[in-house]
């Protein structure tokens, strides 16, 4: 996990410095390297819990730093581990598995 968060730190750095393409590599060799394990807690630990849910996939992108095919990727991905087939349908089913916060 360590690794994990040394590659997400490096990415928020480098995107503080403005060097985009530096940070989109760091959170995609972060998510690459989490994805095996299922590891969540260090993209939770460095704030991603924080960004709005309504994002676009661009916008998201934009926001973690990775490209627009990496945020789909991962999107099918979750899609296929809760089965489910939109995003409301993940929300209401993380949230009936205890991932999400119950809606206010």
């Amino acid at each position: 996990m360590t690794v994990v968060e040394a590659y997400l730190l490096a990415g928020m750095a480098c995107r503080e410095l403005g060097d985009q393409r530096a940070a989109n590599q760091a959170a995609e060799r972060a998510l690459a390297l989490a994805e095996a394990d299922r590891l969540v807690l260090p993209f939770a630990m460095t704030g991603s819990r924080e960004l709005p849910t309504n994002l676009s996939r661009h916008e998201i992108a934009a926001e973690l730093p990775v490209s627009v095919n990496t945020v789909g990727t991962h999107i099918r991905s979750i899609y296929a581990r809760l089965p489910v087939s939109d995003r409301s349908s993940a929300v209401q089913r993380a949230r009936e598995l205890r991932l999400l916060a119950a809606a206010r």
